[in-house]
C-alpha cells in the first residue's frame, strides 16, 4: 500500500494541533485496510486509526508510526429495513443525521452536532443531550490486528460512558448497523435545527477544540468545576480555558501540544485543590512514540 509522507497531523484534527506522521495511510475500501493491518502485524510496526480527529491530541513532533485515516472515502449508507441502517465508519454524524431526517427516521438527532465520524463516535459510545451511541447501536463490523473481520453484538461490546470494548482493546469499526424509528420528517430536522442553535448558543464552535476535554466526574460536571474554580479565560501561550464554555479547551490561535497539555495540568491541579475531585481527560493524547 502507498503511503505519504510529511502530511501535518494538525491539519486532520479539530484542535488543529499536532507535527507529522512517518506514514500517513488513506484507504479507500475495507480489503485496502486490511491488506495495511497484516503487513503492520507482520513487521510489528505501530500504527494509530484516525477519523475525524475531533478527539485526538498530537505531538508537536508528530508520530513516529503509521496513521491510517479513515476518511469519506470509506463512507456509506445502505437500508437494511425500514428502520435499520449500515453506515460504513467514514461517514460523517452531521451527513448522517441529515440523511436520515430526510428519509423520516429519528433517534440520532442527539449526534447530529458531533463533529466526528460513525468510527469514532462507536469506538468512543459518543453522546449529547441525554442520548448516545450504545442507544442506537445494534451491531458492529470490525477489523482485527491481524485484518480479519468481526461481527459483533453492541450487548457485547461493553458500552458505558465513553468507553467500548475498543476502548481497551484494538479493532478498527468498518461500519455499524444503527435502529431508529419512524418519524415525520419536519420534526427530525426541527429537533437537529434545535439543538444546533443551541450548541452554537452555548459552546465556542468559531474555536478549535475537541469538544469536551474533560470526562463527566462522579460528583458533578466538568465544566461547572471548572467554573466554580475560576479557571475561565486561564491561558498557556494560545491554549486557553473557552470564556464561553468551561468545559472546552481551545486552541485560540496556534496553541502547541505542550502548552495544550501544560494547561490541562494545571486545570485538573486547580480542580482538584479547590473541591477533591479529580477530572480525567477525555481527549486521547497520542506521544510520538508508541509500543
Amino acid at each position: 500500500m502507498n503511503y505519504k509522507t510529511g502530511v501535518q497531523l494538525k491539519d486532520y484534527t479539530t484542535l488543529k494541533i499536532g507535527g507529522e506522521a512517518a506514514r500517513f495511510y488513506e484507504p479507500e475500501s475495507i480489503a485496502e485496510i486490511q491488506e495495511i493491518l497484516k503487513e503492520h502485524k507482520e513487521n510489528n510496526l505501530p500504527l494509530v486509526i484516525l477519523g475525524n480527529g475531533s478527539n485526538m491530541l498530537f505531538e508537536d513532533e508528530g508520530y513516529d508510526g503509521s496513521i491510517i485515516h479513515i476518511s469519506n472515502k470509506l463512507a456509506g449508507i445502505e437500508p437494511i429495513d425500514e428502520t435499520t441502517v449500515r453506515v460504513y465508519a467514514g461517514q460523517e454524524n452531521g451527513d448522517l443525521a441529515n440523511w436520515l431526517a430526510d428519509h423520516g427516521l429519528g433517534g440520532f438527532e442527539f449526534a447530529s452536532g458531533i463533529p466526528g465520524t460513525v468510527g469514532g463516535a462507536v469506538i468512543m459510545n459518543a453522546g449529547a443531550y441525554d442520548g448516545e451511541f450504545k442507544d442506537i447501536l445494534k451491531s458492529v463490523g470490525y477489523l482485527d490486528e491481524n485484518g480479519d473481520l468481526h461481527e459483533v453484538d453492541a450487548a457485547n461490546l461493553d458500552l458505558g460512558y465513553r468507553h467500548s470494548w475498543f476502548t481497551d482493546h484494538f479493532g478498527v469499526v468498518v461500519y455499524a448497523d444503527l435502529q431508529f424509528e419512524p418519524k415525520a420528517c419536519e420534526e427530525v430536522h426541527a429537533k437537529i435545527q434545535e439543538l444546533h442553535d443551541k450548541r452554537y448558543s452555548k459552546q465556542p464552535m468559531d474555536k478549535a477544540s475537541a469538544g469536551s476535554t474533560f470526562k463527566r466526574p462522579s460528583q458533578g460536571y466538568a465544566s461547572a468545576l471548572i467554573h466554580q474554580c475560576g479557571l475561565q479565560g486561564r491561558a498557556v501561550g494560545d491554549a486557553m480555558v473557552s470564556t464561553k464554555h468551561a468545559g472546552f479547551l481551545i486552541n485560540d490561535g496556534n496553541a502547541s501540544c505542550k502548552e495544550f497539555l501544560e494547561l490541562v495540568g494545571i486545570v485538573e491541579d486547580e480542580v482538584l485543590a479547590q473541591t477533591g475531585i479529580k477530572l480525567d481527560l477525555e481527549v486521547r493524547f497520542i506521544p510520538k512514540k508508541t509500543s
